[in-house]
This record gives C-alpha cells, sequence and structure tokens, in this order.
C-alpha cells in the first residue's frame, strides 16, 4: 500500500469513527433533552394528583369533623380526576421507556467505539492494535 492510499484509508477510517461519534451524540442529545421534558411532566401530575388527594382528604375530614353529608357525587368525581392524572403518569412512563428503546434502535447500526484487540507488541514495548498499519508509539511500519 502506498503512503498516499494509507494516507487516504487512514482519513476515511477517521472520518468514519467521527461521524459514529456523531451519530451516537445527536441520538443521545436528543434522547436526554426529551428524557427531562418527560419526567418534567411527570413530575408536574404528580403534584397535581397529590394536592388532588390532599384536598380530597382534607375536603372528608372537614365534613367528618363538622358531622356534615359526604356528598358522594363529589368524592367520586376527586377519585376520578385522580385515576386521570394517573393514567396520564402511567402513559408519561411508557412514553419514556418507548423513547429510551428508539434511542437504543437508532444506535444499534452504530457500532460502539471499542479498543482495537492487541496483535501484536512493537520493538519498541507499545501495543499494535489490529487494523494498525504503523507503530503509534514509534512510527515503525507494522510487518
Amino acid at each position: 500500500m502506498s503512503e498516499m492510499s494509507e494516507a487516504k484509508y487512514l482519513l476515511n477510517k477517521f472520518k468514519d469513527g467521527v461521524n459514529r461519534g456523531l451519530k451516537i451524540l445527536n441520538v443521545r442529545s436528543k434522547e436526554a433533552y426529551d428524557t427531562v421534558l418527560i419526567r418534567n411532566r411527570i413530575r408536574s401530575l404528580r403534584k397535581r394528583r397529590s394536592d388532588s388527594v390532599m384536598e380530597m382528604g382534607n375536603m372528608l375530614y372537614r365534613t367528618f369533623r363538622y358531622k356534615g353529608i359526604i356528598n358522594e357525587e363529589i368524592v367520586e368525581t376527586k377519585c376520578r380526576d385522580i385515576e386521570t392524572i394517573e393514567k396520564e403518569i402511567e402513559k408519561c412512563e411508557q412514553e419514556l421507556e418507548f423513547l429510551h428503546l428508539n434511542a437504543d434502535k437508532a444506535l444499534g447500526s452504530v457500532k460502539a467505539l471499542v479498543k482495537a484487540n492487541v496483535i501484536a507488541s512493537c520493538e519498541c514495548g507499545a501495543e499494535i492494535y489490529e487494523g494498525s498499519a504503523y507503530c503509534a508509539q514509534c512510527s515503525k511500519k507494522v510487518e
């Protein structure tokens, strides 16, 4: 292999690595952003649920304490509202799971950037990796 073709080979390998890294970065950063949005939504829904449960409990306690009549229709409506919020939370949690699965699927075609296998040692003592044409330490051509 001539020096020019070797340089092109190394440049192409470098570009492939950069492109792979950019794709990983793009997918993971979008995943992180969307995850934050969904988690904030879940946090907001949980707060609404907690407030609704507390409000219903206070309402029932006040009614009990002052010997009032419990209006079942109001309690039932409040329970339905809480149930609706819980379903929204479940939906958001499923959406979060789906988001992670899709990100992993999108990265399935991109191989992880893993250190190549060591195939030998150079005279200078450095490790020679699979696919290397030159020693990374002393630049001696690998035979």
